[in-house]
């Protein structure tokens, strides 16, 4: 029984975590060496093109598909429709925390205040919720 779940190999689908290409999702196509790997986004689903990152730049997740050593853009491409990996990976929790983030970074300040109005307001409500059933039990 192996200790480790998540390998570097042909096929995972890693998510960059830093440089131009932050934050989306790409596939290992081949491993150079032990410290640089060659990825594809595939370009004509995410625009991330064919080229070589860091295994320091990139985090494993939980997804692989099924492809050999240097596999061709169309292959990778249709590996990537036919599992549906876009569609999975917006499942995650990770996913769904970093489009929060990227929402949140979005905001102008007029959103920051209608934000901070509203969570006033549904505090308001809750409490006046929780005061009235304590004192119901009374």
């Amino acid at each position: 029984m192996s200790f480790f779940g998540r390998f570097v190999e042909a096929g995972r689908i890693v998510l960059i975590t830093f440089g131009k290409y932050a934050d989306k999702i790409a596939v290992i196509v081949d491993i150079l060496d032990q410290n640089r790997v060659l990825i594809d986004g595939p370009s004509t689903v995410n625009g991330i093109p064919r080229h070589v990152i860091s295994l320091k730049w990139v985090s494993l997740t939980n997804f692989k598909i099924d492809i050999k050593r240097g596999a061709k853009l169309d292959e990778v491409d249709k590996k990537f429709k036919e599992e549906k990996i876009e569609e999975q990976w917006s499942k995650t929790s990770l996913a769904k925390k970093l489009k929060l983030k990227d929402m949140r970074a979005k905001m102008t300040d007029f959103d920051r205040f209608k934000l901070g109005f509203a969570k006033s307001k549904r505090k308001a409500i809750l409490g006046a919720e929780i005061k009235r059933l304590m004192k119901n039990q009374k």
